[in-house]
């Protein structure tokens, strides 16, 4: 299974981040800073994907899509706790399958403020404790790696990029990148095979941000291999 964490900025460019997505060929994309309805719709027609969820608002909300051959088995939207003067926020939770390996995904963006990230974060292993299948995670933490909830998450999950990346991987800001902003965490209970950053010319005006692209497998032949 082939998936992307991709902040999209709100629909900057939802034509191009589309047809970057479409060179990827991922199965799965989770989406941060989704745009308004028809800019999604657009988007996911260039991906040649459907949309299987979102939750949120247009620039702080959050979607899922997949191929065709992706199986839905059920969809939520996972509240976050958020303080009244900031936008509220809101997981886009799937359990999917493919080929007979069965993952539950979260697409999630975490806050600007550190307090509210802890207890986003908190909310969201214990939601994420109540299903079975393993956990793929991705996500926009607005942190770097040496940060609270980055580290917390690297405890519990495998950083993709740490596993089986190559150099910095860096994604924020798109033209100069200073830091890895967007992350891919995955059960120990699956196999990263490969993490990159795509860095082409679509990647510079589809987005403020850079795509994290993740091959996972199944590990030691286990097909429905929480947390």
């Amino acid at each position: 299974m082939r998936l992307v964490a991709y902040n999209v900025s709100g629909g900057r460019d939802p034509v191009t981040a589309g047809r970057l997505l479409a060179t990827i060929e991922p199965d799965v994309v989770c989406l941060t800073e989704i745009p308004s309805t028809d800019r999604l719709k657009a988007l996911a027609r260039f991906a040649g994907l459907h949309i299987v969820a979102r939750a949120g608002r247009r620039g702080t909300g959050t979607a899922i899509l997949a191929t065709e051959q992706v199986r839905v088995r059920a969809t939520a939207r996972v509240p976050l706790t958020t303080p009244r003067d900031v936008p509220a926020r809101q997981a886009t939770h799937a359990i999917l399958s493919l080929g007979g390996l069965g993952v539950s995904v979260t697409s999630v963006q975490f806050g600007l403020r550190p307090e509210v990230r802890r207890t986003n974060l908190g909310e969201l292993l214990d939601y994420l404790a109540t299903i079975e299948q393993p956990s793929v995670i991705g996500t926009d933490l607005n942190e770097s790696i040496r940060s609270p909830v980055a580290a917390s998450l690297a405890e519990r999950l495998q950083d993709a990029h740490a596993v089986a990346g190559s150099g910095a991987g860096l994604t924020y800001p798109t033209a100069d990148p200073s830091t890895r902003q967007d992350f891919v965490f995955v059960s120990r209970r699956l196999q990263v095979r490969a993490a990159t950053v795509p860095t082409d010319a679509q990647v510079q005006v589809a987005s403020h941000h850079r795509p994290v692209v993740v091959d996972l497998a199944a590990r030691n032949g286990d097909q429905e291999a929480g947390l």
